[in-house]
């Protein structure tokens, strides 16, 4: 189990060290492989305690469209971005319904639609005028993190709280790279700030991706 966390540490630190270096090849090459990497310690870790993660191809398959969306961006051109928004919204929607396959409350569902509205207003809205004439695209591309988000909130977690506020930091997390993403693109920035900007942006990025895993991972074993 350690070689495959070490792995996935040094695709991550590989990946980190490309864009402060501004390594365009081994940026790209090894961004392709941060998920796919976080999903096979995932898998190893749950099997490493006995446990086959129920639905976890319906998990696969957002991951899968989450690792498309970052080959996509990769290519730099506004066709490519948004058909990565495209694949990107899919994979969060995937995950949604994998989260709410766990149980559901209505009552959460209510708080969570509040938070997210919150959420929406001080992380998405202050960028949306900057952002014509894409607007709509990013709006729809918000809501999209907001169903995440939400979906997250509401899911019973089988009364496992620690768990559900893992994966509740990790849609937070998702909600901001996001955000960071929508503010590279709408604002003119130097070269270096667009570097420190990437790294802000993947550090959250990875950092959604590993409490989100984390949660199903603790979830899965304590249900076991």
């Amino acid at each position: 189990m350690a070689i495959y966390i070490i792995m996935a540490i040094l695709v991550i630190a590989v990946h980190l060290i490309a864009i402060k270096k501004r390594l365009r090849y081994v940026k790209s090459i090894s961004k392709v492989f941060l998920i796919p990497y976080l999903y096979l310690t995932f898998l190893v870790v749950t099997e490493s305690f006995g446990v086959i993660v129920p639905n976890r191809g319906l998990l696969m398959t957002a991951l899968i469209f989450y690792t498309l969306g970052d080959l996509l961006l990769e290519f730099e051109r506004d066709i490519t971005f948004k058909l990565g928004g495209v694949s990107f919204s899919i994979g969060h929607v995937l995950y949604a319904i994998f989260f709410m396959m766990h149980g559901f409350s209505l009552g959460m569902g209510v708080l969570f639609i509040g938070i997210w509205m919150l959420i929406y207003i001080f992380l998405f809205e202050p960028q949306l005028k900057y952002a014509k004439p894409n607007t709509t695209l990013y709006i729809a591309y918000a809501a999209f993190v907001m169903i995440l988000g939400i979906a997250v909130g509401s899911a019973d977690f089988g009364g496992n709280w620690i768990a559900k506020m893992i994966a509740v930091a990790g849609t937070v997390a998702y909600g901001f790279s996001d955000a960071l993403v929508i503010i590279r693109q709408t604002r003119d920035k130097d070269e270096e700030e667009m570097v420190n900007d990437d790294i802000l942006i993947m550090v959250t990025y990875i950092g959604a991706n590993i409490l989100l895993l984390s949660s199903v991972t603790l979830l899965s074993i304590m249900s076991a």
